[in-house]
């Protein structure tokens, strides 16, 4: 008689406790990630925020006066993503 007739439903039960295992490792990890994002944006904000704040705002009014969307959307995310990364770091 082959194993798996003897066994149903083995293959299943593995692959849940797998899965199981996994999202119990991400769910543990997610603030050690947070802790090492908040040291990343405390260490490097100050320094690069200008500079990121200039390019996005130079795509933004490039893009303004060129017609081009692309440019506008890249300029505008690039300031947004500055001004949640500023307001994740000081609150």
């Amino acid at each position: 008689m082959p194993e798996a007739a003897v066994l149903p439903g083995t293959g299943g039960l593995i692959v849940g406790g797998l899965a199981a295992v996994v999202a119990i490792s991400v769910l543990l990890w997610i603030p050690v990630l947070g802790d090492r994002l908040t040291a990343f944006v405390s260490t490097n904000g100050p320094r690069y925020a200008p500079k990121i704040f200039l390019v996005g705002l130079g795509f933004l009014l490039t893009g303004i006066v060129a017609h081009v969307e692309v440019l506008v959307l890249t300029g505008a995310s690039l300031i947004g993503l500055l001004a949640l990364a500023l307001i994740y770091d000081n609150y």
